[in-house]
């Protein structure tokens, strides 16, 4: 799960948020610090807090990560965790303070420029019935070192490109979402590129956004390594479909993202996950 959790963060970035804030709010630029927690249960909380950087034509700013900061997290259940600032805008609980499974409710409250900022979220269930079409596929090698070539438009000679199907059941219609990623400690690449050049290389694929449906795939071309891979299915609240949503916020359209964070900006939310495997081997 540590893992689960460590590749959500990876996916989302604030970009938004940091580049693009409106600098006519009732908070004075700057004051409003950004919050970045995931809680994922059985795991201890992690918590980033880094400065808002306002919107200006003739400056760039830069987002600094703000420590030493007294940041308290509340359970329904009434335990309490008081974060440890590790450096660098990071914060986390003792290794034996875990989130608890649905429906634990939590809030985060701290102190910034005289300002008490807080946030509340509940830990989703786990995704329910999620199941893929196949564990294995397999892929042809191609070797461009040396003068190779790759097929038509159809894609590499030889190669299956059936769609792994995913499913899950969703009588709530609540947002998920996928992440694909390969767990091999030093993965072989399926397109081995030119000598002298490299290709961009992702060990996650991703959805392009939050889904409400019960369906998604995986386009085997997409993959990029051999080897086993998670299938990564999360359930989450509508404050992190909301952010992502938001993400195309531009200097152009100056609206303040999303946030339910009292007093800061960014997302304090409850996620839950479930996996399920795949291999790609060589034909």
């Amino acid at each position: 799960m540590k893992k689960i959790y460590s590749i959500l963060q990876t996916l989302f970035t604030f970009t938004c948020i940091i580049s693009c804030t409106d600098v006519n709010d009732v908070v004075n630029p700057r004051e409003k610090p950004i919050i970045e927690a995931y809680l994922a249960p059985g795991q201890p909380v992690s918590m980033k807090v880094y400065t808002e950087i306002p919107y200006a034509e003739t400056s760039e700013g830069v987002s600094e990560p703000i420590d030493g900061l007294s940041i308290k997290i509340i359970s329904s259940s009434g335990k309490v965790f008081i974060l440890k600032s590790v450096g660098s805008g990071v914060y986390i609980s003792d290794s034996n303070e875990l989130i608890e499974k649905a429906p634990t409710k939590y809030k985060m409250e701290f102190e910034y420029q005289d300002r008490v900022v807080s946030g509340e979220t509940e830990i989703p269930e786990k995704p329910l019935g999620f199941t893929i079409s196949t564990h294995q596929i397999y892929r042809t090698q191609v070797n461009l070192s040396s003068g190779g070539f790759l097929g038509g438009p159809g894609g590499l000679g030889g190669n299956d490109n059936t769609p792994v199907e995913l499913s899950w059941s969703n009588p709530e219609n609540v947002y998920h979402f996928i992440a694909v990623e390969n767990t091999e400690a030093e993965p072989q690449q399926i397109i081995i590129p030119p000598t002298g050049s490299e290709f961009p290389t992702f060990r996650f694929r991703f959805t392009n956004e939050p889904l409400l449906g019960t369906h998604n795939n995986i386009q085997p071309q997409s993959l990029e390594y051999f080897g086993n891979y998670d299938v990564i299915l999360y359930r989450i609240n509508p404050d992190y479909s909301a952010l992502y949503q938001s993400s195309g916020t531009t200097t152009q359209n100056l609206s303040t993202p999303p946030s339910s964070i009292i007093n800061g900006l960014g997302i304090f939310t409850g996620i839950s996950a479930d996996t399920v495997k795949l291999n790609v081997g060589k034909n």
